[in-house]
């Protein structure tokens, strides 16, 4: 009986880890298309700010608005970043759960080989 519900657990217990695991590859992926909005974005306003430079004959107008997407662009880099920072850190919390769930795995196995007889065993118990 017990090895039957041991057996369950560790099941449970793999198919958490396994989404865990699935989880984590998820956020990382996303964490590459951040990286490369992040890239695009900063490569984006350095040549217009390299334009603007090059460009003084601009209009005010024109200035004002170079001025107003640059920092939009600035905006949107520091949320791409903080974005890329936060699911960093909820990678390290799964990662920390799937280490849990192996601890916790690796107890109960132990515990279940504890609990369960080989033949061998049950023939010395019996000639005793």
């Amino acid at each position: 009986m017990k090895k039957g519900l041991g057996s369950n657990m560790t099941l449970i217990s793999q198919q958490d880890k396994r989404r865990i695991r699935e989880e984590i590859e998820k956020k990382r992926r996303n964490i590459e298309e951040e990286k490369l909005k992040l890239q695009y974005l900063k490569k984006k306003t350095l040549r217009e700010q390299w334009l603007m430079d090059g460009l003084s004959t601009l209009s005010e107008e024109e200035q004002e608005s170079v001025k107003a997407q640059t920092e939009d662009n600035q905006q949107q880099t520091k949320l791409l970043q903080s974005n890329i920072d936060r699911i960093q850190q909820e990678i390290a919390v799964l990662e920390t759960q799937e280490l849990e769930l192996s601890a916790k795995e690796e107890i109960l196995l132990k515990q279940l080989k504890e609990v369960e007889k080989t033949p061998e065993d049950i023939i010395k118990v019996l000639l005793v």
